[in-house]
């Protein structure tokens, strides 16, 4: 996964789903990935494996209210407090946690701590709570809190001359350049669409021409993504058809 960022499009080609709403079951084990917030609007999501990947934080996974088990070994979660973005998951019954910095850091008090912030846990790195456990958890695991989030820091004070310092912003100019891309983004999110679903990647060329200029409106955004939806309707077989022909009738329902 080139961008380290999972996509709504990467999970609806993964796990055939309708849409993100109906996804139960979600399996991007070792896939490089950064950015999970995608799981945000995926509130049925049940089992949940990302292991071996690059995750350094749980808190998307607290608007999952549905999850029942969560894979998310050998990531970069450093701080075992993330955890408590969990503690209101009332389903959670297997975490494994395992192989991540927070478990070096947090020494021998690893389990008992997890166990003291999620004492609804069945299972915790593959293995089996015991009552004694859950006991000796609330007797010496440490009671967690939420992480301290980094404040924005706040705009400086103007010089002797009136005149405001210029802040630094890198990667401002790339990033606004993205994000008001509709030709490359749907060329982009169509590749990743079609390698999900074992095809060729598609050249740049083929979704549009140099005549083609960049265009932020709406209008153009949807011409693109249109485009790029009848190429890939061509490629489905018939299961796949059925599936998109429901939901468009439910978006035409609802519009």
């Amino acid at each position: 996964m080139e961008t380290g960022k999972l996509t709504g499009p990467i999970v609806l080609a993964r796990t055939r789903a309708p849409d993100l709403e109906s996804v139960k079951k979600l399996n991007c084990w070792g896939s490089e990935i950064e950015d999970i917030s995608v799981v945000r609007t995926m509130p049925n999501l049940e089992i949940c494996s990302v292991s071996v990947n690059d995750i350094a934080t749980l808190e998307d996974f607290s608007y999952c209210p549905n999850l029942q088990e969560l894979y998310i070994r050998k990531n970069k979660i450093e701080d075992l407090s993330e955890i408590c973005y969990l503690k209101n998951l009332q389903n959670l019954r297997i975490l494994w946690l395992a192989d991540n910095p927070c478990e070096e850091k947090a020494g021998a008090k690893y389990r008992i701590t997890v166990l003291r912030n999620l004492p609804n846990l069945q299972k915790l790195d593959n293995i089996v709570v015991q009552e004694e456990e859950r006991n000796k958890a609330l007797e010496e695991g440490e009671e967690l809190s939420l992480p301290v989030k980094e404040e924005v820091p706040e705009e400086p004070p103007a010089d002797e001359n009136g005149a405001k310092p210029k802040l630094t912003t890198i990667g401002r100019k790339d990033h606004e350049e993205e994000e008001f891309d509709p030709v490359t983004l749907s060329w982009e999110e169509t590749n990743k669409i079609r390698e999900q679903l074992g095809l060729k990647p598609l050249p740049f060329a083929k979704m549009t021409s140099p005549k083609h200029s960049i265009s932020i409106s709406a209008k153009a955004r949807n011409a693109h993504i249109l485009q790029a939806v009848l190429i890939l309707i061509k490629e489905l077989d018939r299961d796949s058809l059925e599936i998109i022909d429901m939901c468009i009738k439910k978006k035409l329902e609802s519009m």
